[in-house]
Formats: structure tokens, sequence, C-alpha cells
């Protein structure tokens, strides 16, 4: 008898023993969440948090690692919500917990099972840059996974394919690709920025695309 074996699930299998390494080397600190500086870090998560609008909101941060965007949340745009963060890597949520014990944190495979509930917001970091067997496979169950459990906007970053410089374990994502994929399956109100420096001076390499609810079912491109 042969047993077939999941490649996404293997590649979360590595992810989650990725990021327990980092946290045990670096404690609560930006290299636990594979970045290299506090101030990057923050430029990312600014920008997430710009789409979050009202101050009694409702955020999931999924790929939460340590929790620090409900920390910039709270600090820079007034927010006052109920904040819930999802991971994978056990003792990344242990540092989360630590750091942040009145927020809700949780061990959970969505494509697995389920999201759990409902919220205005869903906010993604980083969360699909490492190079598995198949990002763009992950990436897009994950999103049409968790849309239909956002009351608001469903917010993501990613790598961009409009680089200068490529790391072989990092995923470079076509930003046209990904935008037209949203508005043709996820909604047609879309929004995406490709306009702003992670690091002061170097060549944007990242973008941020905002899907928000919409009255309108999304559809396919026409005429073009």
């Amino acid at each position: 008898m042969t047993t077939t074996t999941d490649p996404l699930a293997e590649d979360l299998a590595r992810l989650r023993a990725h990021y327990d390494t980092l946290a045990r080397t670096h404690g609560y600190a930006p290299e636990a969440v594979q970045m290299t500086s506090l101030a990057t870090q923050e430029q990312r998560l600014r920008i997430l948090a710009e789409a979050v609008r009202e101050p009694d909101a409702s955020v999931l941060d999924f790929g939460c690692g340590t929790g620090h965007l409900r920390a910039l949340l709270q600090r820079e745009r007034g927010w006052a919500g109920q904040y819930t963060g999802y991971d994978l890597a056990p003792t990344t949520l242990a540092l989360a917990r630590a750091a942040h014990p009145d927020a809700a944190f949780e061990e959970r495979d969505i494509l697995r099972d389920g999201v759990g509930g409902d919220f205005d917001y869903v906010l993604i970091s980083g969360t699909f840059n490492n190079r598995m067997q198949d990002n763009w496979a992950f990436m897009t169950r994950a999103l049409d996974t968790l849309f239909p459990h956002v009351r608001r906007a469903l917010v993501f970053n990613l790598l961009s394919a409009y680089v200068d410089y490529t790391d072989d374990g990092l995923w470079y994502a076509d930003p046209g690709a990904v935008f037209r994929w949203c508005k043709e399956t996820l909604s047609p109100a879309v929004a995406l920025r490709h306009d702003y420096e992670v690091k002061p001076g170097v060549l944007p390499f990242e973008f941020t695309v905002e899907v928000r609810r919409s009255e309108h079912a999304p559809r396919p491109l026409r005429g073009g």
C-alpha cells in the first residue's frame, strides 16, 4: 500500500519548525519573525494598519508571529478593539502571549480547521514570503478561506517580482496576477500599493493589497 504526502502540509510543518527555531534563538525581537530590524518590521505593519479605520474594529492577525501588530495598532492608530492572532509556531505564540497577556492567540491551521470566527479586518504580514512547493496555491487557498469571514477588509503584503535582488528562499509574486485574482475571485473592491519603501533609499520591493467587502460580486476581466 502506497501513501501520498501533501506538499502543502510538508511545507507548513517546515515553516512551523523554522519559526520555532527563530523564536527560541531571538526571543521577542524582529528577527524572531524573520525581519531584519524593528524599523522595517514596523513599516510593513504600518501600511497594513492604515486600513483599520474604526478604533473598535475586531482584527485577526493571520500569521501573527509575536503579535507586534497589536502594539502598533494601539500606539499609532488609537485602536482599542478585539485582537486575535493565529500562527502555527508554538514557541512564537508563547512569546506573543507573554508580551500581550490580554490578547487572544491561537495555534490554528485554517486550511484544516477553518477560521473559527468572523472579523472586521484580517491583516497578513509576511506570511506568504517563504518559498514553498506551490506558493500560489497556499496563498489563494488561504485568502479564499479567510475572505468569507471578513466584514470590512482583508489586507496582505507580498514580496514583489519587480525587484533588483532575489533570495532563493523567498517567493516574489507578480502584483498584476495577484490583483487580478483578487478582483476576479474575492471582491471587485481591490486596492494595490507598490509605492512605499520598506528601507529608506531602497527600491520598493514589496506591495500591499487591500480587498474590501462590496455589494457587487467579483467578475472576470473583460475586453482586455
